[in-house]
């Protein structure tokens, strides 16, 4: 019987499955809302099928599975940042029935991966060139604020597991404090995510909105990054005065 792999990127908003053939192959990708579902074995069972058990998949048998999770991964039990779900690595490979159930922080699965990128996968952003075999910081904006890096160790990379979206955000101007100084009164503690996320740009603009004396309108951050609507929204401070700056 053939093996195959279970593999899944599982954030705060989406959770994507799909499986690793013998091959190295990446097939059947599917992506699944995580507000639909109450736990990450609903989503699972979701995509695998209740009738197959999760022990055969189109005659291959299941041997292994590898999630990278939006959360820290220190012990058995892994919760997620910004999600709900939780759940005991020991346990979800019982139910899974796999040989091994290998669970890393998300972003630190995205470092691992930069080495891997060829150079039509990258864009230049500012000036300068990158050092060859010098550290790499991997950020990503989503749901939060994922953090990582990769250090050079050996001839090979070592990827860094955190949460460094946590970190308190710090200001340049005195325009910046006054947003985080606004933040705080809401937050107490101001995160970077609170700042550099899809929740953050909504509470940049709210902030700003209010610092202005300008109503806010109720936005997502799909509709505040849209720049039809940012043409059309006059009330609020130009891009110029934004506290991001671009």
């Amino acid at each position: 019987m053939a093996l195959a792999s279970l593999i899944a990127d599982v954030g705060a908003t989406n959770a994507r499955f799909a499986l690793l053939g013998t091959k190295g192959d990446v097939e059947r990708v599917q992506v699944f809302s995580c507000a639909n579902y109450a736990s990450i074995k609903d989503a699972i069972t979701a995509y695998l099928g209740e009738a197959l058990h999760f022990t055969t998949l189109g005659g291959e048998r299941l041997q292994v599975a590898a999630f990278a999770v939006a959360g820290p991964v220190t012990r058995d039990q892994v919760a997620l940042t910004n999600h709900p779900w939780a759940f005991s690595i020991s346990e979800l490979r019982c139910w899974l029935a796999v040989d091994r159930l290998v669970v890393v922080n998300d972003f630190m699965a995205v470092a691992a991966a930069v080495p891997h990128l060829k150079a039509n996968d990258r864009i230049a952003i500012g000036g300068g060139r990158g050092m060859a075999g010098a550290p790499i910081g991997v950020i990503g904006p989503g749901s939060g604020l994922g953090v990582s890096g990769l250090l050079p160790a050996g001839g090979a990379w070592f990827a860094l597991s955190g949460e460094g979206g946590h970190v308190t955000m710090a200001t340049a101007t005195a325009r910046e404090s006054l947003v985080l100084e606004r933040m705080r009164s809401c937050f107490g503690h101001v995160s970077a995510e609170r700042v550099l996320s899809g929740p953050g740009i909504v509470n940049l603009y709210t902030m700003l909105a209010e610092i202005d004396g300008v109503p806010a309108v109720s936005y997502s951050p799909t509709q505040i990054t849209d720049p039809e609507i940012g043409g059309q929204d006059h009330g609020v401070a130009r891009p110029s005065r934004c506290f991001v700056k671009c």
